[in-house]
């Protein structure tokens, strides 16, 4: 049985059971023993005020005391700032790094070091909206893939690509919502943008590798890697749908899947669960890009860019 989200999942490779499913979805003092408190001023003669002024006794005790007192006041209020800082930094760290964020920069700082990898997430883009954010891939001419439910009921529409001053409104041109794909465009003003090229036979087999870039958990350009375990029919859908063993979290929506001649062969939409020599296994599922043809037959295929 498979249940999934768009949020989570990645576990070792294993050829899944074709079963139906469905997908779904932070003060105090001392004293002398005996009991006695030793008095602060003592004289033999009765104490006696030889200053009428009382003034005078005022700026003697600030001349004497006030330094010391600044300096403690000075530290005691650095103290607190410093100490309200780490607090605000203790509360907001597991939320930045934790134990699902750092695995994955551990991994995606190691496969940066590929210069396949590198050429890759330059075509990966942000798709932000007023209702959030997601993953696309840029493939030629201006689209941008991504998922229907990253656009779904938005008011407008921005692509990052990587690197500064590449921010761009798109447009909606198509969509499919029981595919969940989309695809954007937008005008780059003549400037030629990366991309990567989509393949449009059945060009892989289970246990293929691949790698998935995109933005999941708030992060950017995360690359990873994993293995195609087959397909798989989902309760709802008239198509059945990849499943691969790569992490797939919140934001990794849209994320292409590129095989290993650098083609993107799908795009993830979910994260779900399958029954695995008895027990579950988180797995990604994308959307087969053959399925796209029906979107932008006409798309160019000689642009798309290639490593």
């Amino acid at each position: 049985m498979l249940k999934g989200n768009n949020d989570n999942g990645n576990q070792p490779p294993h050829e899944p059971e074709p079963e139906q499913g469905s997908v779904h979805e932070r003060l105090g003092g001392t004293h002398e023993p005996g009991g006695g408190i030793e008095p602060i001023h003592g004289t033999d003669e009765p104490y006696t005020d030889h200053n009428d002024d009382p003034d005078d006794d005022l700026d003697a005790d600030m001349d004497d005391e006030p330094p010391a007192r600044r300096k403690w006041f000075r530290n005691a209020v650095i103290g607190l700032l410093v100490a309200a800082l780490i607090g605000n930094i203790l509360a907001f760290w597991p939320q930045i790094y934790n134990m699902q964020t750092l695995p994955l920069l551990f991994k995606s700082r190691e496969l940066s070091g590929r210069e396949e990898v590198r050429h890759y997430k330059k075509a990966v883009v942000l798709v932000a909206t007023d209702k959030g954010k997601g993953s696309g891939f840029h493939v030629s001419d201006g689209y941008i893939v991504t998922n229907y439910h990253v656009i779904e009921d938005a008011a407008y529409f921005i692509v990052e690509f990587p690197g500064e001053n590449a921010r761009f409104a798109a447009d909606v041109v198509r969509f499919d919502p029981d595919l969940d794909l989309a695809v954007l465009q937008v005008d780059s003003g003549g400037k030629r943008l990366p991309a990567i090229e989509i393949e449009r036979e059945h060009d892989w087999e289970p246990g293929a590798h691949v790698y998935v870039i995109g933005n999941p958990l708030d992060l950017k350009q995360i690359a990873s890697e994993g293995k195609v375990l087959g397909m798989l029919p989902i309760q709802g859908r008239s198509q059945p749908v990849m499943a691969i063993d790569a992490p797939v979290h919140k934001g990794s929506s849209g994320s292409p899947v590129i095989n290993e001649h650098g083609r993107a062969i799908a795009v993830i939409y979910a994260a779900g669960e399958i029954m695995d020599q008895g027990g579950k296994k988180q797995v990604g599922l994308a959307v087969p890009l053959r399925d796209l043809d029906a979107l932008l037959p006409e798309l160019p295929e000689h642009e798309a860019g290639g490593p």
